[in-house]
């Protein structure tokens, strides 16, 4: 990783033992290959299922699905507020058919439209409608009271995730 003055007071390796350090040693002595990958890899699914717990307990009292959720933020921010369903699935890393589902559900709420692209008639659109992002707005006070599912996490070390995983991301081909 290059060097980065985003965190010069933070060692390499937190010097709490946790899970992971644990998990660590365990590999290693089994003879099993390629230790850090591994438990870098074991670290992030387990960030990753921390997060989603709490977005879904933060989601919840507002009867929407972390995927619709995910949907509608990713409207949100597009340009005209509207993708098509194979730039959802993209962005989202997620199955053409699980976009299609949930923009149903989201269609049926009055929170998405879908519509033919204008250059392209076999290609959908789907938009976020103003009503979607009155009700996004209103989910985004709720579930930014926990810092998005990193309750816990200051603006520093936050800024500092997003920069190492763009590292991770980069040399997996991400952009």
């Amino acid at each position: 990783m290059p060097e980065t003055d985003l965190a010069p007071d933070y060692p390499a390796r937190v010097v709490h033992r946790d899970s992971m350090d644990w998990a660590r040693e365990r590999w290693v002595e089994a003879g099993e290959p390629d230790a850090e990958r591994f438990v870098a890899s074991m670290a992030l699914l387990r960030l990753s299922g921390l997060v989603a717990t709490g977005l879904d307990r933060a989601l919840k009292d507002h009867d929407t699905s972390r995927t619709g959720f995910l949907i509608l933020c990713t409207l949100r921010i597009a340009h005209d507020q509207s993708l098509t369903m194979s730039q959802l699935s993209k962005r989202l890393v997620l199955h053409a058919t699980t976009i299609s589902l949930v923009v149903d559900q989201l269609q049926e709420r009055g929170l998405v439209t879908r519509s033919p692209h204008p250059s392209d008639k076999r290609t959908v659109l789907a938009t976020l409608t103003p009503k979607g992002a009155k009700v996004l707005h209103k989910i985004n006070l709720a579930v930014s009271e926990t810092g998005y599912g990193l309750d816990g996490v200051d603006e520093r070390l936050a800024i500092m995730l997003t920069e190492v995983i763009r590292y991770a991301r980069n040399a997996l081909g991400d952009d």
